[in-house]
């Protein structure tokens, strides 16, 4: 059974180095009194341990054997893995179903048997689970990670994946300027505790950070919803961020392209980089963005890639996802909190910049418990994504057992070919088992440990197949295979762009047609119109009426 290694104490450490010299000394001839005597030990302990070199731990025997705590232990891990965690109510309820099954008097466990399980299985510990969406975790097979690692070889053969100033990646994500959800100190009963604050509780503002595999940090850009800029919301900001408004406050392709040619293209000093997006339409079907590449490319002879990671895998492919947004999350948080109780320190839509700011870059006032450090993460994140350095290993690893679980049943059914007969043999001589279906389960047995397949894995894969079904695997039908982005694309490789040309030279024809078909229209409209108009009664009359007084004038003259 594995045991958690402690730090011991100066005292016990001294203990024990006493007791061995004092065992060292009565095994040259010296008396057990007298070195226990020079040695500060109790005879009892120096007598038992000369009797008993590797004595047992204190305390009484667990509840399960040590191998039944094991294969338990070895389940939990397996659940985890595939995608099925079990919580602490959940782990209670197997140990109380384990001890009927063997019989035991004592079926029932506590919180504190659950912690003295943990502690004595190191590879065992309580985390914390966020929400994954298993129809896009199916969706990331072996296949189509051997393919994005197959496009990144080519790019690493070109000379894009050499250094870590090479490698940049940009992501958006939203700043709330209130918490909405905490656990305050209230009246017993009341079940809506209000919390005040200036503003609306749903503002947010989408922020864009850029770097590199470096941990260069660059300005990040802040997209308002609204019409007109507001130039008091750069105040304390130091010129490191770029603001830019839209209607919705969401990204879009012209802010996009204007903020990578403006800020991103000046700090690029390789000869060759790439950017690795997310699949956001604002990023992929942006032909604004190809174009300031290839201009970039014309005036400096600095080429830069565009590529998109594989669609919905993000979470587990992109340094910022991986890495670094957790822990800024957890801090703008925290920071939240703790400005509620400062005199004037409620953070709003208009001071929002400032505040960011001085966590993400480290301004002045900036306290270091709240501290973002994005460029140490997003270097943590480039390798542990596997794009700098490259490593496919790396990658292949993110192909996880509750992304593909077929991959233990491929294992199970896999036959290994090799001779059982002499084991049968000593199986029905020496412990009388001749049972056909005992022998195949030993067989079975066998073949799975030769695999590598652990009995737990397989309980955990028929219990993650009885909860979720068996899902077929999700065909898509791919309208145009060069905007594939599954495993990935090179938004700016020559295929891909002329796609995007040929959809927006359609684009323009269609609203071409539909201009020339209004205007049309209208041209029509005003034709019957002023037919209309002079075809009418009270035109007719306007008509005749100036003929006669025309008439009059002219005899009169």
């Amino acid at each position: 059974m594995a045991v958690r290694s402690q730090l011991k104490t100066a005292f016990q450490v001294h203990q024990e180095l006493s007791l061995e010299a004092a065992i060292h000394e009565v095994k040259n001839g010296q008396s057990q009194a007298s070195a226990a005597k020079i040695y500060r030990i109790s005879r009892t302990t120096l007598r038992n341990r000369l009797q008993n070199s590797t004595p047992s731990s204190v305390g009484a025997p667990t509840k399960f054997a040590s191998h039944e705590e094991d294969r338990l232990a070895e389940f939990f891990l397996a659940c985890s893995d595939q995608g099925v965690p079990l919580n602490r109510y959940h782990c209670l309820q197997i140990f109380s179903e384990v001890a009927i099954e063997l019989g035991m008097q004592s079926t029932t466990f506590n919180d504190a048997f659950f912690n003295r399980f943990i502690s004595r299985h190191p590879d065992v510990s309580l985390r914390i689970t966020h929400a994954s969406n298993r129809k896009k975790d199916r969706e990331w097979t072996t296949e189509l990670c051997e393919e994005y690692i197959s496009r990144l070889r080519s790019l690493f053969d070109r000379g894009f994946l050499e250094r870590p100033e090479q490698v940049w990646n940009l992501d958006e994500t939203a700043f709330d300027t209130s918490e909405m959800y905490d656990r305050v100190v209230a009246r017993k009963g009341v079940n809506q505790i209000p919390s005040q604050f200036d503003g609306n509780e749903k503002e947010c503002v989408t922020i864009l950070p850029c770097g590199n595999a470096a941990g260069v940090q660059l300005k990040f850009m802040a997209l308002y919803a609204g019409k007109v800029h507001v130039q008091s919301r750069l105040d304390d900001t130091f010129g490191l961020c770029y603001h830019a408004v839209n209607s919705s406050g969401y990204m879009d392709t012209v802010h996009f392209a204007n903020y990578i040619r403006k800020e991103v293209f000046p700090a690029m000093n390789e000869l060759k980089s790439v950017i690795f997006l997310d699949g956001h339409y604002s990023h992929v079907n942006n032909l604004r963005l190809i174009r300031y590449c290839k201009q970039f490319f014309e005036e400096s002879g600095k080429q830069v890639e565009i590529f998109c990671l594989p669609s919905g895998q993000t979470s587990h492919l992109q340094p910022f996802d991986v890495s670094a947004f957790g822990g800024v999350k957890k801090k703008w948080k925290m920071y939240l909190r703790d400005r509620k109780l400062v005199k004037g320190g409620r953070v709003t839509k208009d001071n929002l910049l400032s505040h960011v700011v001085k966590l993400w870059y480290r301004t002045e006032g900036c306290t270091e418990r709240y501290a973002f450090n994005v460029g140490q993460s997003l270097q943590s994140g480039f390798a542990k994504t596997g794009l700098f350095p490259f490593s496919p290993e790396v990658i292949r690893q993110t192909v996880k057992l509750h992304h593909d679980p077929q991959i233990i049943e491929r294992g199970i059914r896999r036959e290994i070919q090799q001779d059982f007969g002499p084991l049968i043999n000593i199986l029905k001589d020496q412990y009388n088992i001749s049972a056909e279906k005992d022998l195949e389960d030993i067989k079975e047995f066998i073949q799975l440990k030769q695999k590598g397949i652990t009995p737990g894995a397989v309980l955990a894969n028929v219990m993650q197949k009885d909860l979720f079904g068996e899902a077929p695997k999700k065909q898509r039908r791919q309208v145009n295979r060069q905007l594939n982005t599954e495993p990935g694309a090179l938004i700016t490789g020559p295929e891909f762009v002329a796609e995007l040309e040929k959809e927006d030279e359609k684009k323009k024809a269609e609203k071409a047609a539909v201009e020339a078909k209004r205007k049309a229209a209208a041209e029509k409209k005003k034709e019957n119109a002023t037919k209309e108009k002079d075809e009418s009664p009270t035109a007719s009359k306007r008509k005749a009426s100036n003929v006669k007084s025309l008439t009059s004038k002219k005899a009169r003259v």
